[in-house]
């Protein structure tokens, strides 16, 4: 009889433990189940042009360096349309978060809803998210497989997506000072997603291929980061923070002057041929 039992529950913590597994694994490395598309109306009828900036830390910082006003200044000199720039980033957060984050609930006193950003009727989207995705060592599929659904639903609303390539970063500074057990942690997870330490090029390829082979790559404007990062920068201290991670101030002067310029000439030339 207690060898029943004993059998009985030694069974019931394998089930409850492959649970457990199954449901971490979904989570952690599976790509978002797609929602139903929500729709925020048509756009106002005004002449401003309305841009929103959402993802990870990136956008955090985008705000705090004070970029919504740093692009409506680079924009008033190229264009005499007024310029709206709005942003909300969240520390930490993955391809798969960003997407989550776009269908949070405006009724929640939630800082990383973006809903409230889509319905403010932007005309362009930029997407700054990635660098999370290869250091926690998701899949690249996990990553295109996540921008794929923020670009659907972007597009669904007629809002045209900026789609960010990974820029350079190095996380071995940091992980130095703050992050050694979370290393040891990524390490393992490389063993199985097969991503390396700092490794972007695999998740540039595979975003410019997911975009090709859906034909998304027509409805986008694609920054790729050679377009504003300059050659051998070697993460100098004039552009980057000392984590070598994320941009300085300087770092989201020369950022923000390249995609307000690449949106100016996009919504000229789609205003022009009538695609606007």
């Amino acid at each position: 009889m207690k060898k029943i039992l004993l059998s009985l529950v030694l069974l019931v913590v394998l089930v409850y433990s492959g649970i457990q597994v199954y449901q971490f694994i979904d989570r952690e490395f599976c790509v978002a189940e797609e929602l139903p598309f929500y729709h925020v109306g048509p756009h106002p009828d005004d002449d401003t042009l309305r841009v929103a900036v959402i993802g990870d830390s990136w956008a955090e910082l985008h705000l705090m360096y004070n970029g919504d006003t740093l692009f409506q200044q680079y924009g008033g000199r190229l264009t005499t349309k007024p310029i709206k720039c709005m942003t909300r980033g969240t520390l930490g957060a993955k391809s798969k978060d960003v997407y989550d984050y776009m269908f949070r609930s405006q009724t929640q006193e939630d800082s990383i809803c973006t809903q409230p950003l889509l319905e403010a009727h932007p005309d362009y989207c930029i997407v700054m998210v990635g660098i999370n995705d290869v250091w926690k060592k998701r899949p690249v599929s996990y990553y295109t497989g996540n921008y794929r659904l923020i670009i659907r639903l972007l597009l669904a609303n007629d809002i045209r997506p900026v789609v960010m390539e990974i820029p350079d970063f190095a996380l071995t500074e940091w992980l130095k000072k703050h992050g050694k057990h979370q290393g040891y942690l990524y390490r393992v997870y490389s063993v199985f997603t097969g991503v390396i330490q700092d490794d972007i090029t695999p998740f540039r390829n595979g975003l410019k291929e997911m975009l090709e082979e859906t034909g998304l790559d027509d409805s986008v404007l694609f920054i790729p980061a050679d377009r504003w990062l300059p050659q051998n920068h070697q993460y100098s201290e004039k552009i980057y923070r000392k984590d070598h991670t994320h941009l300085n101030s300087q770092g989201y002067h020369l950022l923000d002057s390249c995609i307000v310029s690449e949106i100016i000439r996009d919504y000229n030339i789609r205003t022009k041929y009538g695609t606007e």
